[in-house]
């Protein structure tokens, strides 16, 4: 049984309500006959509920008629009086358990109806058709919110059916280019290629393209799935000491873009560190990637007005459209097709920061004019006042070591 009393999880009764039911035996013995009814009769549930309600009046009723005649016995009535009280007993006994018996039928009829139309609707639900739903004639008694809750059920369902068929679509259109690519210059190098220099040092170098570009989709895939079934290993850290960090990576692998960084200090959020850093690296890959030469890509850190941390990732590159803007988020989804694919864009990328976004408890959001930039505004949530302190001693801690760990060594040398 339960610390807190109720019922364990595996449905059996507490002891305590058992001993209970057993101290007053008529009670049990109703239970354990009602429950052997309800499970070995195998018959509608109006027919059960109207069996189990008659007898249990017809049962009351001879009781109280039992009654009846032992009182009229001491109080001295006739023979002829107790025979003809009997007889009346017998058939009103008859006559009121058939009109209750029909009034049990009718009642639960009419109260189970909406099931009848929920088994109904239940079965025109098919894979090719998800979009039926369930009426809710009454949605504050039981079965209305049985029908709100499955009618939710099914909602989620369909978005989920819906997602894995364009995914599942959308996945293999993207495959069966490359493929198509490779294949067609494997059939050109073994009718001609084979003597041509040029052909062969071409078709070589398409052909590596794009099985670069199929392990990155395959990689991103397999990314987004380990995404939905990951553990998040949420801890307080410094984003602003990461986007510095990431920055400064940066900084040697741009050439003539600018990768500029300004932060608050002590940024504490409590989220996944890896995560974290797998997201601005994402963001920032892509700012990067549709900024021009001369271009600059900027990432700040700041708090957010609801008290969360935000960081901010502003380039001045090409930028989306007003129509492409809203489906950036979406997967597979590249704004300009052709330019895309040259760029090496699988158009997983934006999908994944999302997810990892929303994995921590945060969100993305962007806002873009085309030709003058875009900038991509992460939100993570803020580490409690506690964990924030703890983070800035412990740093200190580590500071102060350092310290003196490189004096004993100066010291020492």
């Amino acid at each position: 049984m339960a610390k807190d009393g109720k019922a364990p999880k595996n449905g059996k009764r507490p002891v305590w309500k058992t001993v209970l039911m057993w101290v007053f035996f008529p009670v049990g013995l109703f239970d354990l006959w009602l429950r052997h009814a309800a499970r070995n009769y195998r018959t509608d549930i109006t027919t059960k509920t109207a069996i189990i309600n008659t007898v249990v009046f017809a049962i009351l009723m001879l009781a109280y008629m039992v009654v009846a005649v032992v009182i009229a016995v001491r109080c001295g009535a006739g023979a002829d009086v107790l025979a003809g009280f009997i007889v009346v007993s017998i058939l009103l006994l008859l006559g009121l358990s058939a009109v209750f018996a029909a009034l049990c039928t009718f009642t639960a009829r009419t109260m189970l109806e909406p099931l009848k139309s929920i088994a109904d609707k239940m079965d025109e639900i098919t894979a090719e058709d998800m979009s039926v739903r369930l009426e809710t004639h009454n949605p504050h008694d039981e079965l209305g919110k049985l029908s709100l809750r499955i009618n939710d059920m099914l909602d989620g369902i369909q978005s989920a059916f819906e997602r894995q068929s364009n995914f599942i679509s959308d996945a293999s259109h993207e495959l069966r280019t490359p493929i198509s690519v490779i294949r067609g210059y494997a059939d050109l190098l073994k009718r001609w290629g084979k003597n041509d220099k040029a052909l062969l040092d071409e078709a070589i170098d398409a052909i590596s393209t794009e099985a670069d570009n199929m392990r990155s989709i395959v990689e991103q895939l397999l990314y987004l799935a380990k995404l939905g079934s990951l553990r998040i290993h949420a801890e307080p850290f410094d984003v602003a000491e990461a986007v510095a960090d990431i920055v400064g990576a940066y900084r040697l692998t741009v050439g003539n873009k600018r990768v500029t960084c300004a932060s608050e200090e002590r940024l504490t959020v409590l989220a996944d560190k890896s995560l974290t850093v797998e997201l601005i690296r994402i963001i920032t890959d892509n700012a990067i990637k549709y900024t021009a030469d001369d271009g600059c890509v900027d990432i700040r850190s700041s708090r957010a007005a609801d008290g969360g941390v935000e960081v901010v990732v502003s380039d001045d590159g090409v930028g989306i459209s007003e129509e492409d803007l809203p489906h950036i988020f979406d997967r597979f989804y590249r704004c300009d097709k052709a330019r895309g694919r040259k760029e090496g864009s699988t158009g997983l990328g934006l999908a994944i920061a999302k997810s990892i976004a929303e994995t921590m408890g945060g969100n993305i959001r962007a806002r873009s004019v085309l030709g003058e930039g875009s900038t991509f505004t992460i939100v993570l949530p803020a580490a409690p006042p506690d964990e924030s302190g703890a983070l800035a001693l412990s740093a200190g801690a580590k500071q102060t070591g350092g310290k003196a760990e490189k004096s004993e060594n100066k010291h020492g040398a």
